[in-house]
C-alpha cells in the first residue's frame, strides 16, 4: 500500500503537469496564430510542429492524469488509462510506431491514413 507522503507527491506532481499544459496550450495558440503568417513552402513542416506540440500537451495530460490517479489510491492498471492511445500502443508493441511526416505529402494536402 502507497503511503501518505507518496501520493500526496504524486497529486502535486499531477498539479504542476496539469499548470504546465495550460502554459503550453497558451503557447500553442500563439504558434498557431504565427503559422498563419508562414511562407507557403514551410507552412507543412510548421503544420507538422504545431501537431508535435499538440501531442506534448496531450502525453503530459496523460501523465498528469495517471498520476492524479495513483494519488487518489487507484490500482496502477486503472491509472493507466490515463495515458493517450500513442502512448498505449508504443507500450504494447515495445517499439514507438513510425508516424508519417506531413511533409511527404507532395501534394500539400494532409494525410491522415495511407
Amino acid at each position: 500500500m502507497m503511503k501518505a507522503k507518496s501520493r500526496l507527491l504524486l497529486v502535486a506532481v499531477s498539479d504542476e503537469l496539469a499548470e504546465i499544459c495550460v502554459r503550453l496550450e497558451a503557447l500553442s495558440e500563439l504558434t498557431t496564430e504565427l503559422v498563419s503568417g508562414c511562407p507557403a513552402e514551410r507552412r507543412a513542416e510548421a503544420m507538422a510542429g504545431i501537431q508535435a506540440f499538440d501531442l506534448l500537451i496531450q502525453r503530459l495530460e496523460g501523465l498528469g492524469g495517471m498520476a492524479a490517479a495513483v494519488g487518489a489510491g487507484a490500482p496502477i492498471a486503472t491509472a493507466l488509462h490515463a495515458l493517450t492511445l500513442s502512448d498505449l500502443y508504443e507500450r504494447l508493441v515495445g517499439e514507438p510506431p513510425v508516424r508519417p511526416s506531413m511533409s511527404a505529402a507532395s501534394s500539400g494536402e494532409l494525410t491522415l491514413f495511407d
